[in-house]
Order: structure tokens, then sequence, then C-alpha cells
């Protein structure tokens, strides 16, 4: 096992950024009208250089594709860290945010969200669906954590059990507050329910990074403790652990990436099982690495995967959680084997 230096650290982080870039090169490149890579490129150094160009290939790529590409990176990443946390505590390689009922809690605020005139904004920044997300999120986690709390401690299994009953009861009262709207009401729901990445506009966009960052840089903190984490709740205790402590700022941490994620895209699911998992085959178990090398390798999945539902039948787009569910499925079933 590779001791972590600061130069290793770098010099992964530095390899997986270049290749994050390229791919959302490549993205850039595919879609309904197809762009050749030197328009594209003309299109960027004329962004750079501040050039106004107004032509139907640069409203595509830069109103169009290039936010949806940056969303995938941002949601991708958030989903893959909640996942490689929700590991880490409750050490079992099966958890995730989809399975644990935490994705369909945020998904519920933000259904609520679309069925009232709430109006919420943070620095001026209309944010209504992601605060909603949140709420419902951090509401999920706290049910499933007290039902699973047993003489104040909160056994992993129990945890799991708790979680993917509590997703059952949401899922259907999602379908229950959709059913009460309108048939094209009831549509979208449904659609949004699949994991569905459209093109926001840049305030989304920031709003959903600045949740994502936040949370992200509350379980980059707690990195080393989630490292003691993984040997076990006594252990950690034995160690000097706060560990009920710990997991109530972990939890938070991952309901604000999962409200970022679900927010604006619906529950995509298995993201935060394949990439954590596939990081840790790659450089070890250190959360002061994984946690980011899973955030970009996160968003590199969910960019390929999306670009990838928007051109394989195009001009009709596929759901990116359909796309997600059939790579991941299998997966799944290897680990259960496992």
């Amino acid at each position: 096992m590779h001791t972590l230096t600061p130069r290793r650290w770098l010099s992964l982080i530095s390899l997986l950024g270049l290749i994050s870039i390229a791919v959302v090169f490549l993205s850039m490149l595919f879609g309904s009208d197809a762009l050749r890579p030197y328009e594209v490129l003309k299109m960027i150094l004329a962004l750079v250089r501040g050039r106004h160009i107004s032509d139907t290939g640069s409203i595509v790529l830069l109103q169009i594709r290039l936010p949806r590409i940056l969303l995938a990176a941002v949601v991708g990443g958030a989903l893959a860290v909640a996942g490689g946390m929700f590991q880490a505590v409750l050490r079992n390689p099966l958890a995730d945010p989809y399975i644990l009922g935490i994705s369909s809690g945020a998904a519920l605020g933000a259904v609520i969200s679309s069925f009232t005139h709430i109006n919420m904004s943070i620095y001026g920044i209309a944010s209504t669906t992601t605060v909603m997300a949140f709420t419902g999120a951090i509401l999920t986690l706290y049910i499933v954590y007290r039902l699973s709390s047993i003489g104040g401690k909160t056994p992993p299994q129990t945890m799991l059990l708790a979680g993917v009953m509590v997703n059952a009861i949401i899922f259907a009262a999602i379908l229950f507050l959709a059913s009460m709207g309108s048939s094209n009401q009831l549509y979208k729901v449904f659609f949004w329910l699949l994991g569905y990445l459209s093109s926001p506009d840049y305030t989304s966009l920031i709003v959903i990074s600045l949740f994502s960052l936040a949370g992200l840089m509350i379980l980059f903190v707690q990195s080393g403790s989630l490292n003691i984490l993984t040997l076990g709740d006594e252990t950690a205790q034995t160690l000097g652990l706060n560990v009920e402590s710990i997991k109530r700022r972990v939890f938070v941490a991952g309901a604000l990436l999962i409200a970022a994620a679900v927010a604006i895209c619906g529950p995509i699911g298995f993201v935060g099982i394949m990439i954590p998992h596939t990081a840790r085959l790659l450089i070890g178990n250190d959360y002061r690495l994984m946690l980011p090398v899973s955030f970009i390798g996160g968003g590199i999945f969910l960019m390929m995967a999306d670009t990838f539902a928007r051109t394989v039948m195009s001009p009709v787009e596929i759901p990116v959680g359909i796309v997600t569910s059939l790579a991941g499925g299998p997966f799944f079933l290897y680990l259960l084997r496992k």
C-alpha cells in the first residue's frame, strides 16, 4: 500500500483533472447537432477573449450543451462522494444515497417545492428547490437515524434496513403527490424520477455547485475521522473519536451533496456505489485521497453516461438514470455476491 504524500495526492488529482477536461471537451462535440473540434476551440477562445458570438453553434454549445456537461460533472461528483461517505460510516459496501432513501427524501422535498409557491433565495439567487431538497434529505436522514438508533448507537445493518423501508414509503408519497396534480405534472415527475439531466441556467448551476462544495469541504475536513470509522465504532471510540458527533457532521455534508444532485436532476442511482469502489481498487482506502478522486471520477462517469444518453438515439434522449442503472445493476449484483 502506497503512503499518501502531498506529491502523490497532487499528481493523481492533476491527472484526473486533465482527464476530466478532456471528457468535457469531447462531450461538447456530440449531440443532436455534432460540432467539429476546431469549431469548439474557436468558440471557447472567443469566450475567453470576451467576444460575443451569436451564431447557432455558439448558442447550442454555450447555452445548452456546456451547462449540461458541467451539471453532470458536479452531480456525478456529489453522488460519488456521498456514496463513499456512507460506505465508510456504515461499513457496508452496498450503502448508497439511493438505497438508504436519502435521495428519495431529497426528491420529495423537490416535488413539494414544485407544488407550492414558496420563494427562497441565497444572496439573491433563487434556490427554492435546492433548499427544499436539502430539507427533505436531512429530515429523511434524521428519521432513518432515529429508527435505527439503539441505546445511543447506530448499528450499520439496522440503518441500512431502515433506509430501504423509508425509501419505499417516501417513493409512494412522491407518486401520491404527483397523482394529485395534472396529467402533465404526473408525466414530468415520473420522467424526472428516472434521473434526467437538463440544461440549467448558469445561476442554478452556481447554486448546485455551492451546495456540493460545502458538503465536499466538510467531508474533506473529516476525512481522517472517516479513515478511523472504517475500523468500527468501538475501535474509533477507543482511539478517542466522538463517533456519533462525527456521524452527524458527515450526514449533514451528505445531505448537502445529495440535495445538490437531486434538486435539479432527480434521483440517479448507482453512481454512489460504482465510483467509490472503483477508486478504492485503484488508490486504496485513504479517504484523504479517495474523496477527491471519487468526486472527479463521478463527474467523468456521469458526463460520459449523459453524452451516451443524449446521442445514442438522437434526437430522442434517454434519461441518464436509465444508463447508470444499466451499468450499475450488474455491478451491484457483483458486490452482493462478494
